[in-house]
């Protein structure tokens, strides 16, 4: 019987491509967010590498400031025959310098890349968040006509509210009416 009305093939055709087109836009929508996601992911694993990297150099810092001390410098250089043991002591500590001075360069570097991997992290989160409530929001406007409609008002709510709108306006006539008075 509806498919004898001569606008039902037609309506049809529109509610099926309309439908089509809100799976392919959720679709779309869900690779976005799983590709957001996988980068958020490398991204946490470049800081997990950056990280322990950073924790390398740091136990390397404390061992060359350890070796820097001048009673390790002359361990050092004691086995050593020569007979000019200042200079040998001398050219160790300034190797020793240029190392930790080579690590404190890198522990700056790692630094600022991890403030950078840690903002691009909350950046990549951000736009995850966003693409699922995009998302959401396609799926919801698809579904809200039927999920409005399902909604009980419940008249005693409507009630109360009204009668709370009243009162707060007398109150204030109240206190203005006071001021008045004085």
């Amino acid at each position: 019987m509806l498919n004898d009305m001569p606008g039902w093939k037609k309506m049809r055709r529109v509610m099926w491509s309309a439908l089509l087109i809100v799976v392919a836009v959720g679709f779309a929508a869900a690779q976005d967010t799983s590709s957001v996601e996988q980068k958020a992911e490398a991204l946490r694993e470049q800081l997990r590498g950056v990280t322990n990297k950073q924790a390398e150099l740091q136990t390397r810092l404390t061992q060359l400031e350890e070796d820097l001390k001048p009673e390790n410098i002359q361990r050092s250089v004691a086995g050593t025959g020569t007979t000019d043991a200042n200079g040998l002591r001398d050219q160790r500590q300034q190797q020793l310098e240029r190392q930790k001075a080579s690590v404190e360069e890198q522990l700056r570097s790692l630094d600022a890349s991890r403030t950078r991997l840690e903002a691009s992290i909350v950046s990549a989160e951000a736009e995850g968040v966003r693409q699922r409530a995009a998302a959401l929001g396609v799926s919801n406007a698809a579904s809200a006509p039927a999920n409005t409609a399902s909604v009980p008002v419940v008249p005693s709510l409507q009630k109360k509210q009204q009668q709370s709108v009243p009162q707060v306006k007398r109150v204030r006539h109240r206190r203005v009416s006071r001021r008045r008075a004085h």
